[in-house]
């Protein structure tokens, strides 16, 4: 090869290289990275004789392999019309195959074992339905009230098989995925608070009896007076609004069937964090050896593998879903503190990558899904840990161990990689 060959050689690598480095979000990679660094370093000194960290090495370089193939491979491929269905049954399939041959762990059958593989199901069901909600709402919008009942048809069967398993955590997971992309597809304030109104009346019924009907009334009267006023007439409001009333009071009337629905465990773990002191060696013990903790680590922590807590055992799950109990105690709250701003950074580029996208509905719904995906589990995982959140079983993004959870976790940021690759800023000079 000739001197002059091999520099337009050179330079055409040169210049692809460039335009690589340029399709990757470097707010993203590196809030990533960091994390799954500050996961790794924290589960080398869990205990287990070093082996959460050799496995989790192992499913963050499959994690990688996974985040590379859905950053290249363009995303609409998944939202496809030929592509959606089969992925949507093969996931049900899964969970189904999850109930009656699944393993059980802790109380729970969520896992499912495939030769040398293990998965867990509901994980992967995340991305799945993310997936098809982004292809239904990108032909059909919300225009109407009822609009929104059509999606949830698509939502609900893998909720319920989830929270079959049990698995209380993730079938919420859904339904916060299922109200943001909603909002995103044109449903109202209003609209997500008559959905959410009959959980809420069923939480209130539960606290107080004033405390409920002061919800009932105030939810009726605002809704008389705000919901859907350009599009329904004043006595359709009024009808809606005396139904939206009616379902309200039956949840509330209702709560004691539906609590008998869930496990003891579960029910334990919803009300513990209250008042965890009333059974300190029973369902308040996670809550507050996390809290001692957190606590304890103060602002510097007592170093890796130092904390009495985490070392100790004191912690349960601390490699899990009490991980971030580990890192207070551990490496202190300015890491914490920099643990959550890395949260924030993605749940942000997230946001703003959907919002560049808005031309191109698939890619900008299925931003929004993994935005809520990413903020609801950092919202109740830290939550619980701090004691203003029940204890529900959801791990921490890139930080818990376990394997199907972190490549879905990766999968994800892949995803959002290609959406931006695809759907750059339409304007120079805007942030992206």
């Amino acid at each position: 090869m000739s001197t002059t060959e091999s520099r337009a050689f050179d330079s055409y690598y040169l210049r692809n290289l460039l335009r690589l480095a340029a399709e990757i979000d470097w707010w993203l990679a590196g809030a990533t990275a960091f994390l799954v660094a500050v996961g790794l370093v924290t589960l080398k000194g869990a205990g287990q004789g070093g082996l959460f960290y050799e496995k989790q090495l192992e499913f963050i370089v499959a994690g990688l392999a996974a985040l590379v193939m859905f950053w290249r491979v363009p995303y609409f491929f998944w939202t496809q019309k030929a592509v959606v269905p089969v992925v949507y049954a093969a996931n049900l399939l899964l969970l189904l195959a999850v109930m009656v041959k699944g393993h059980t762990a802790l109380g729970a059958q969520r896992w499912l074992s495939l030769g040398p593989v293990t998965l867990q199901p509901s994980e992967i069901a995340k991305i799945v339905v993310i997936f098809t909600l982004a292809a239904w709402f990108r032909g059909r919008p919300i225009r109407g009230f009822l609009d929104i009942f059509k999606a949830l048809a698509i939502m609900l069967p893998p909720a319920v098989l989830v929270f079959k398993q049990p698995d209380l955590g993730t079938s919420l997971t859904f339904a916060a995925m299922f109200l943001a992309m909603s909002f995103w597809a044109g449903a109202t304030a209003c609209d997500i608070l008559v959905l959410l109104s009959p959980v809420v009346s069923l939480i209130l019924n539960a606290v107080s009896l004033e405390s409920w009907l002061i919800f009932i009334l105030f939810a009726g009267t605002w809704l008389v007076v705000t919901w859907r006023r350009r599009t329904w007439s004043l006595p359709v409001r009024l009808l809606m609004c005396a139904a939206v009333v009616a379902a309200c009071f039956g949840a509330g009337e209702l709560r004691p069937h539906v609590w008998g629905m869930l496990k003891e465990y579960q029910q334990k773990r919803l009300t513990s964090f209250v008042n965890p002191y009333d059974d300190p060696r029973g369902s308040g013990y996670h809550i507050l050896q996390s809290l001692i903790a957190i606590g304890s680590g103060g602002v510097s922590g007592a170093g890796l593998g130092r904390g009495n807590q985490s070392q100790g055992a004191f912690i349960p799950e601390r490699h899990t879903d009490f991980i971030f109990a580990v890192i207070g105690e551990e490496l202190g709250f300015r890491v914490s503190l920099l643990v959550i701003l890395a949260y924030a950074v993605i749940c942000v580029r997230a946001l703003v990558i959907a919002y560049h996208s808005r031309e191109e509905p698939a890619g900008s719904f299925v931003a929004i899904g993994l935005m809520a995906m990413f903020l609801f589990h950092v919202f109740l995982n830290v939550g619980m840990t701090m004691g203003i959140m029940p204890v529900a079983g959801v791990p921490l993004p890139f930080l818990s161990y376990g394997g199907t959870a972190l490549v879905v976790d990766l999968i994800g940021i892949g995803l959002l990689m290609s959406i931006r690759s695809l759907n750059p800023a339409p304007e120079k000079g805007v942030w992206r």
